[in-house]
């Protein structure tokens, strides 16, 4: 079985940005599990175990769908936590999609993996990227401040040109991504 999810890259100069909002959350002691700059990326499905013959049908349907998607251009926005500030489990910034193009992406993904037997997600695709994780509750209240304060922050615009089908480890210093296959978009 491989671990795996469908994902999209974030541009090197972004995650400079990125890493320096991080570095201000960092500064106010919270009790956080920061994710490393390097598997820095967000999510648009994350499909689980695997079983090692669905990887090639995976692909051919990734395929089909990078050469029928127009590129995309979104913005890095803001900041935030889920589920709430009352109980923040996950410290995130926002992605802008004016257009919808990302959330159809994510949709047509979602209905063609569905065939081959991969649940449809339930909530509504909220496109995010995981600044860290909240290990306990410790320094909330200070956290949630800096994020109040940069909640409308812009951090720039990219263009997406592709999606990745990735395989995750979990080892004890962190999940560790290795790439499985890239499909560029029609442009």
């Amino acid at each position: 079985m491989i671990r795996s999810f469908i994902s999209i890259d974030i541009p090197d100069e972004l995650k400079k940005e990125v890493k320096a909002l991080q570095e201000l959350f960092r500064k106010c002691g919270a009790d956080v599990r920061w994710v490393r700059t390097e598997a820095m990326h967000f999510t648009l499905k994350f499909l689980g175990d695997v079983e090692e013959k669905q990887i090639e049908q995976i692909k051919k349907i990734l395929k089909d769908i990078a050469l029928h998607t127009p590129l995309i251009t979104i913005k890095l926005n803001g900041a935030g936590v889920f589920p709430n500030q009352k109980i923040p489990r996950v410290i995130w910034i926002g992605i802008k999609d004016e257009d919808g193009a990302l959330d159809d992406l994510q949709k047509r993904i979602d209905a063609e993996l569905s065939k081959l037997g991969f649940e449809k997600e339930e909530r509504n695709f909220k496109p995010h990227l995981t600044l860290g994780r909240m290990r306990s509750q410790k320094g909330r209240e200070a956290l949630i401040k800096l994020i109040e304060e940069v909640k409308d922050k812009k951090l720039g615009a990219f263009t997406v040109a592709d999606i990745k089908l990735m395989k995750s480890e979990l080892r004890p210093e962190g999940s560790v991504y290795t790439e499985l296959a890239r499909f560029e978009f029609s442009g």
